[in-house]
């Protein structure tokens, strides 16, 4: 068998990545709406959100491909559009159930709270063929993202701004292909060592008046009173710092087993079913509770409540659920049935002194 017919092995320590930024994605919105309120907690989501959102696009990029076929079609149908889809319809019920009316968001004409990820992963993947094909599509991206903070329209309305934002980290992503954490040098070792360190100290010596709505993306720079280039350098050097936080973040995280890789393959499960036991805590005065304790007391339940709704999201059950009774009914309706065609029999050709055997009496 030649190397190209062997199966390819899932790489596990990308599994493993995924699962912790998933667990981050998950911990940083469920401390969000507190951490106004406490300095630790604020400084602690200031380091988590200047990579983690970055590396988690970066990451999709390095599993996309360029090509754009039927097969590649399909897929992104059903792994991106349907979910999208069938769960801005679960979410906005759920609004209307709880408060009578649509969302915010809703109002917005945006994605639901945490599916902005899946719109923006859809014309993503839809940009990469055209993208792939440029000598400087990551520059130009870039570009286009400086370029759109500008305007006052590239906000949450359909997760445009986030889309510009964060593009050019998953078309690096892409480039840098999924063996980029594979060679393993001391030397880049202790490099990401000490820019990790010093990144988190770094969030705890910010100013308290630091304005993090930089990291979520949806902001244009007029909101943010710097749309001049001041505003525009600034958003380079978060593009800047924001790359090299998060590859030595995913370096390290990439030199051991974590033993979370069936956690993060199916990290999809996490994205679009976190949101519903945050509300869940919400509604029912949970989290209020959990900062109302001392602040090291408040940060353990975090943590801990972050890891027990990871787990429970990507369990094997959750995930056959999920698509038996929304995922695979909604893959029915949006994707052409094809029959499968019977297998066509190969015609044999005998020879003249072939044909004379087989009719040979015995």
């Amino acid at each position: 068998m030649t190397t190209s017919a062997l199966p390819k092995v899932r790489n596990l320590s990308i599994d493993n990545i995924k699962a912790v930024l998933i667990f981050l994605v998950v911990f940083g919105h469920l401390i969000e709406i507190y951490v106004g309120e406490d300095h630790v907690l604020r400084s602690i989501w200031i380091f988590v959100y200047s990579f983690h959102m970055p590396m988690f696009a970066l990451m999709s990029g390095m599993f996309s491909k360029a090509q754009w076929d039927d097969k590649n079609a399909t897929q992104l149908i059903s792994t991106v559009l349907v979910p999208l889809i069938g769960f801005e319809i679960i979410y906005e019920a759920t609004e209307f159930i709880l408060k009578g009316n649509a969302s915010v968001y809703a109002g917005l004409v945006a994605p639901y709270w945490m599916l902005w990820y899946l719109l923006s992963l859809l014309c993503w993947r839809l940009l990469l063929p055209l993208f792939s094909r440029m000598q400087f599509g990551v520059m130009l991206a870039v570009a286009l993202s400086l370029a759109g903070s500008y305007s006052e329209h590239a906000g949450y309305f359909l997760g445009i701004s986030r889309t510009l934002i964060f593009f050019p980290y998953f078309l690096l992503g892409w480039k840098l292909g999924q063996d980029v954490f594979s060679v393993k040098k001391t030397e880049r070792l202790w490099f990401s060592a000490a820019v990790v360190i010093a990144a988190f100290i770094g969030a705890f010596l910010l100013k308290s008046d630091f304005d993090y709505r930089w990291f979520y993306g949806s902001y244009s720079l007029h909101r943010l009173e710097m749309a001049n280039l001041t505003g525009s350098m600034y958003q380079l050097l978060q593009y800047a710092t924001s790359t090299v936080i998060g590859l030595s973040v995913l370096y390290l995280l990439a030199q051991k087993e974590l033993g979370l890789a069936n956690i993060g393959k199916r990290s999809i499960y996490v994205l679009v079913w976190h949101g519903m036991a945050l509300i869940i805590l919400q509604e029912t005065g949970v989290l209020r509770a959990i900062f109302k304790h001392e602040n090291t007391i408040a940060l353990a339940i975090s943590v801990l409540l972050s890891m027990l709704i990871t787990w429970a999201c990507a369990h094997e059950k959750t995930e056959m659920l999920t698509k038996r009774f929304i995922l695979n009914p909604l893959s029915w309706l949006l994707i052409p049935q094809i029959p499968q065609q019977p297998a066509v029999q190969p015609v044999v050709i005998a020879t003249e002194a072939q044909d004379k055997t087989v009719h040979q009496e015995p």
